[in-house]
């Protein structure tokens, strides 16, 4: 196997972070995505009080690159949103963070505490349960102290829990101290460091300037150089390799394996198909069928968490399905017309609902309504009669492609497209989320999807619903 690109080691001080790692309570090796230090200007002079290390899974590569290739060093380090897409992503992190300057764990935990109940009490997200992980938190820290050289290590898991290890110099435990099972908190934990007002620019510019290389590495294949030897590998399932499965039948409607949508360069695989209907009178009346076809890259995404659920589990997992929407990969949705519709009634329900949940968070701006007015305005002139399609390509970015079809054909452009990441995800989240119209897709993800986490093909040739 040749060698691409090499993950080096990085100093910091007198700190050297090596290239890879076996983080506590991990049973992976993660790479070293960046480094830095945290310090602070006193009397014009910049003091250095630790070094911080951010250690990625091997599949954060794939994850990232899909919404992020392309875009050079400064873009990626001026972008609150890249940075919040390492920190939610759905892989594992590793962070070290090794003492310049000596420390208590009460002068530690008690600031980190302070900073995350200030955030999460004016975003209203702190709750009884966040309450009992700060307290967790700032228990295991109380008898510690860090001298010079030692080392404070979160592992935080694709599942989001929080493993809190120490080291008192540069070896690194097999076993944690303690693990919080909070998201929140583990998230927060590595948001403080490499997010919007981090406290280590350098450890956020580090890892800005080293993850485009990997996301432009064609052969996917990254060698983790430096202490390790050069026959180490962490390989990716090649990018344009799509899953092998079923196409489905809905009704009448037949929704093929794989489809190239409107708009985009890529072809996306069948992730699950169902009805949208209602019961009127007794009687089940079905008005659309619905297809969720998925970039590739989402199954490797999806299964470092979910690998291992059953069906049940999936089909029950509000989480799942908001995986799938805010996932960094392309998206596509076709529906279609069992019975007839106007453009109007479609839209117009779309929007009506679209606005009241995001006045309800809070998230309805004049970019939002801009959104919603274009939305409404590329239907106004459309009807579907049945076997017609409205066609919603996702880019991986979370702009929106709107199409239309008279037939089983797919346009290779579409009528419009609307830039507005929040509608985007809005309106598959109104299939599959919570509320979701048609929870017969939902079942048809939740069933598909396990056996391409496991490599299994789903379902030889056709499934019908």
């Amino acid at each position: 196997m040749s060698t691409s690109q090499s993950v080096t080691g990085i100093q910091v001080e007198n700190v050297a972070f090596p290239p890879t790692v076996k983080p506590p309570g991990s049973t992976k090796t993660l790479f070293l995505g960046g480094a830095g230090e945290r310090g602070l200007e006193i009397q014009g002079k910049f003091i250095k009080f630790t070094a911080i290390g951010v250690y990625l899974e091997g599949n954060a590569v794939e994850c990232l690159a899909t919404k992020w290739k392309g875009k050079s060093d400064e873009e990626l380090t001026e972008s609150v949103e890249f940075f919040k897409d390492i920190v939610t992503g759905a892989f594992e992190k590793f962070i070290r963070v090794t003492m310049i300057l000596p420390l208590t764990g009460q002068q530690y935990s008690e600031k980190v505490a302070e900073n995350c109940v200030a955030i999460w009490k004016s975003l209203g997200l702190y709750t009884d349960e966040e309450a009992k992980a700060i307290e967790k938190f700032v228990d295991v820290f109380k008898n510690e102290n860090f001298p010079l050289g030692s080392s404070i290590l979160f592992t935080i898991s694709a599942e989001g829990s929080l493993t809190i290890g120490f080291s008192k110099d540069s070896s690194v435990p097999e076993v944690g101290t303690a693990v919080i099972e909070n998201k929140l908190l583990a998230n927060s934990v590595l948001e403080s460091i490499i997010g919007k007002a981090g406290v280590s620019p350098a450890a956020k510019q580090s890892l800005a300037s080293r993850l485009p290389a990997l996301f432009n590495d064609s052969t996917n294949q990254i060698a983790l150089m430096g202490n390790e030897s050069s026959s180490s590998f962490m390989s990716f399932r090649p990018i344009h390799m799509l899953p092998s499965v079923a196409a489905i039948q809905v009704e009448n409607v037949t929704f093929p394996s794989t489809v190239k949508p409107p708009g985009s360069t890529k072809t996306l695989f069948l992730g699950g198909a169902g009805e949208r209907g209602l019961e009127i009178q007794g009687k089940f009346i079905k008005f659309t069928a619905i297809g969720v076809y998925l970039e590739d890259n989402a199954v490797e995404c999806l299964g470092v968490k979910w690998k291992g659920k059953s069906t049940e589990e999936l089909a029950e997992s509000i989480e799942f399905f908001r995986d799938i929407v805010t996932g960094a990969f392309e998206k596509f949705i076709r529906v279609t017309m069992i019975l007839p519709l106007t453009g109007q009634q479609y839209s117009e329900k779309v929007a009506e609902n679209c606005v009241a949940i995001w006045k309800s968070l809070g998230l309805y701006t004049d970019e939002e309504a801009k959104a919603i007015e274009k939305f409404v305005e590329v239907f106004k002139n459309e009807n579907f009669p049945p076997g017609s399609s409205i066609l919603f390509t996702i880019s991986a970015e979370g702009s929106l492609t709107i199409g239309f079809s008279k037939d089983s054909s797919v346009p290779e452009s579409g009528t419009a497209v609307i830039d507005n990441k929040l509608l985007a995800n809005s309106v598959l989240e109104s299939i599959i989320g919570k509320g979701g119209v048609s929870p017969a897709a939902k079942q048809s993800l939740a069933s598909r999807l396990p056996e391409l986490f496991n490599g299994a093909t789903v379902n030889g040739k056709t499934e019908s619903e």
